[in-house]
């Protein structure tokens, strides 16, 4: 096996783990639907970034990227209270607008320059490790792979800070606010955090790839446990499953990954489906003793 074989493994891997966990806690609060809100909103942010520093490494379009995805969750929250729109339909409204701006964006402000939204919807997985990340001339692997592992440690460092207020906010928001704590405020942290890994993983994976494994491997976890911290822990584990499962399909049969990886996520699932005590082949089992409400 070639080192550009493994370095693509590698970057499936920390690609898939760090989406899994931005999509735990989005399936636990029942908000599935905004990894594709943000994965589709944050694009006016980096074609805006963009234009300003015409530099597609700069860390700004991160940024901007982040903030954009903000954008889209203040105004769905404005639409929503109204009263008179639904939060789906609300979020469904926005994330297509704000994206038809960065498309109308994209094609009229960079026609002879290489950043097309095809780059960030099909991704290119494949071709990742073919870009270098080198400091003072020492090379210390493709950049995509150095990007999504300081994506995932700013993940892992705010989900060990803030568990206790997130799995508290995520379950109870009432009694999060009671404690002091400020759970729209985190919230909106972390989605931030969500955008900018959407962000880190689009042009190698492209927005269909992050979005099934921001779903796909945290919906699957929920079937299988009903704890947080156990979610935590196998959501990850199905995601790596999939995404190397998928990159080994997709090398075999000469084509991107991001598909085969999507199709195995999805087959995950499935099999979570079947096996989960919800499950009506497993129906003759007891329930879970501990309960909804034992979640930790």
């Amino acid at each position: 096996m070639t080192p550009l074989i493994l370095w693509t493994f590698a970057i499936a891997a920390v690609t898939a783990i760090a989406c899994s966990l931005c999509g735990v806690f989005l399936v636990i609060k029942r908000e599935a639907f905004v990894s594709e809100g943000l994965s589709h909103a944050v694009l006016p942010g980096i074609i805006l970034a963009f234009l300003v520093i015409p530099d597609r490494s700069s860390p700004w379009l991160v940024i901007a990227a982040g903030l954009s995805g903000l954008v889209m969750v203040w105004l769905t929250q404005l639409i929503t209270a109204t009263g008179r729109v639904e939060k789906d339909a609300a979020l469904g409204i926005v994330f297509s607008g704000l994206f038809s701006v960065g498309i109308i964006a994209s094609s009229l402000k960079l026609k002879k320059v290489h950043f097309h939204a095809h780059c960030i919807i099909d991704g290119n997985l494949s071709f990742a490790p073919l870009q270098p990340f080198e400091v003072g001339g020492v090379y210390l692997g493709p950049k995509a792979f150095v990007t999504m592992m300081l994506m995932l440690a700013v993940l892992i460092l705010f989900i060990t800070v803030f568990y206790k207020e997130m799995k508290l906010a995520s379950f109870d928001e009432v009694s999060a606010r009671m404690f002091g704590f400020r759970p729209r405020l985190l919230h909106s942290c972390w989605l931030a955090l969500v955008s900018m890994t959407a962000v880190a993983a689009f042009e190698t994976a492209g927005t269909v790839l992050v979005v099934a494994l921001m779903i796909a491997p945290p919906a699957a976890a929920n079937l299988l446990s009903s704890r947080l911290s156990r979610m935590l822990m196998i959501s990850p584990i199905l995601a790596v499953a999939g995404a190397l499962g998928g990159t080994a399909a997709g090398i075999g049969l000469e084509i991107s990954p991001a598909g085969p990886i999507c199709a195995a996520a999805g087959l995950i699932f499935v099999a979570a489906l079947f096996a989960s005590k919800e499950s009506p082949f497993f129906r003759h089992r007891k329930p879970d003793i501990e309960g909804p409400g034992s979640r930790a």
